[in-house]
């Protein structure tokens, strides 16, 4: 997996400020310490209001059950292909779908929208699962690669790599920056009762070279009823913005 040619910018040329937050929502299915009375609608609601609440120009979700979370100041990409679990939905502020876009599925693991008059492709991801499935993970990620229409490109959401793919994935020219703090950390989030307790890396931005990510944010989408504490998902969410 070689990235390929690499553009040059300049600080002058530094011209696109793209905010985006990343999410799998683990079917949308009910928490396990959640209230007898709690239902899917109110996920959706915590879902929405956290949206609303960071305001970013790109939601990338993965894991839906066939529906998407309705937040009004966005749109839908009028694609909504199936990953391995669940289907992938990218939602775009009012603003930017004014914009000229066009999308592409890549195989049901990704959905790449393409801006136009950025030069930029976004993908939304959901890359193979399990702890010996990196060669897949690997190929994914150059099948996106070549896929994409654009040389900038940024790679945004649940990607399932281990801490040792990503030596690979910066080798072969991409920028991978860490999130301050796990977005899977089942210590802590009580999702899945039995599930096994550990804490990694999962959700991801993996970029071009040439584009900035800042101000990585973690969100863990918590919720708090009748003085207990519970999450909406397995997976915290992730925002962040991306800089040309």
């Amino acid at each position: 997996m070689v990235y390929g040619d690499i553009k040059s910018l300049s600080v002058e040329d530094t011209r696109v400020n793209i905010s985006f937050l990343t999410w799998n929502l683990a079917l949308l299915g009910r928490p396990a310490f959640a209230p007898q009375h709690w239902e899917l609608c109110d996920t959706e609601e915590v879902v929405r209001e956290q949206v609303l609440a960071k305001t970013p120009d790109i939601v990338h979700f993965q894991e839906l059950p066939g529906l998407v979370p309705y937040v009004e100041t966005h749109g839908m990409i009028q694609a909504n292909p199936r990953s391995h679990s669940g289907n992938l939905a990218t939602l775009i502020s009012h603003e930017l779908l004014e914009t000229e876009i066009s999308h592409v599925a890549v195989e049901g693991f990704a959905l790449l929208t393409t801006f136009h008059s950025f030069d930029l492709t976004v993908a939304n991801v959901h890359l193979a699962p399990g702890k010996f499935s990196g060669d897949q993970r690997m190929s994914q990620i150059s099948k996106i690669v070549a896929a994409s229409p654009t040389d900038y490109l940024a790679i945004i959401g649940d990607t399932n790599t281990r801490s040792e793919e990503i030596d690979v994935i910066t080798a072969a020219g991409l920028v991978a920056p860490k999130p301050p703090v796990p977005t899977w950390n089942s210590y802590k989030n009580r999702f899945h009762v039995d599930a096994p307790r550990f804490k990694t890396y999962f959700t991801r931005c993996f970029t071009h070279p040439n584009i900035r990510t800042e101000k990585l944010q973690v969100l863990e989408g918590h919720v708090i009823r009748n003085d207990k504490q519970f999450y909406v998902s397995d997976h915290f969410a992730l925002f962040g913005r991306i800089q040309l």
